[in-house]
């Protein structure tokens, strides 16, 4: 853990915040609480007590799981370069593990929910473009980015979120496993992923590897 000073946006007072860089969830576990509440990020002025959404580069691990996320707020196309550019022996690559890069809080958190819920998220992503086809008749201003992932216990759906012609209400799709399943034997093989290398699985993902408009 290391202290950052951020400035205040309300009264411009200056605040001492806490940044965690690495977050090992098997160790701490503590800190994937944070992660899905959203306090890990954000920090109350002592001075006028405005809180403030601060995101900060961090590296999810959640070694039970495989799966190593790291955030990276603003980055640029250069990232993934870096990160891959370290070359391990073949027989040190685990090919169980999830390397995954996201831009936000809100990303972070889907991976999350994503892989506690035992699904693939580049399968999910693919199951998005199918909602968007099926439901843009109804509501051609929807986005696939409009859709988020969400698991409640041992229930998952999708949240139609942040949509103007839904009026600021959320709508709810469940997902048909017989669905998924499908979209998992038929895509998978084109959308694999090289072993030991992060990927930022999202729609301009999908979309560089299949067409999925109409």
């Amino acid at each position: 853990m290391e202290m950052e000073k951020i400035k205040c946006p309300g009264c411009g007072h200056e605040i001492n915040m806490e940044i965690h860089e690495f977050v090992d969830v098997e160790t701490d576990p503590e800190y994937k609480e944070r992660i899905m509440n959203g306090s890990l990020f954000l920090v109350r002025c002592p001075e006028c007590g405005e809180e403030t959404l601060a995101e900060y580069p961090v590296m999810y691990m959640d070694p039970s799981k495989k799966l190593t996320v790291y955030m990276a707020p603003g980055h640029d196309d250069s990232l993934l370069t870096q990160l891959n550019s370290l070359e391990m022996p073949e027989a040190e690559v685990d090919t169980e593990a999830v390397l995954r890069v996201v831009e936000s809080g809100e990303e972070l958190l889907e991976k999350i929910l994503i892989f506690d819920g035992g699904r693939d998220d580049r399968v999910l992503e693919l199951y998005k473009a199918i909602i968007v086809e099926n439901i843009r008749d109804e509501w051609p201003q929807i986005r696939r980015e409009d859709i988020l992932y969400f698991l409640d216990e041992d229930e998952d759906y999708f949240i139609i979120w942040n949509f103007e012609n839904l009026a600021g209400e959320q709508m709810t799709v469940n997902i048909d496993d017989e669905l998924y399943d499908q979209l998992k034997e038929d895509y998978l093989p084109a959308l694999s992923l090289p072993a030991g290398k992060y990927a930022e699985v999202n729609q301009a993902w999908l979309d560089e590897r299949i067409n999925v408009e109409p």
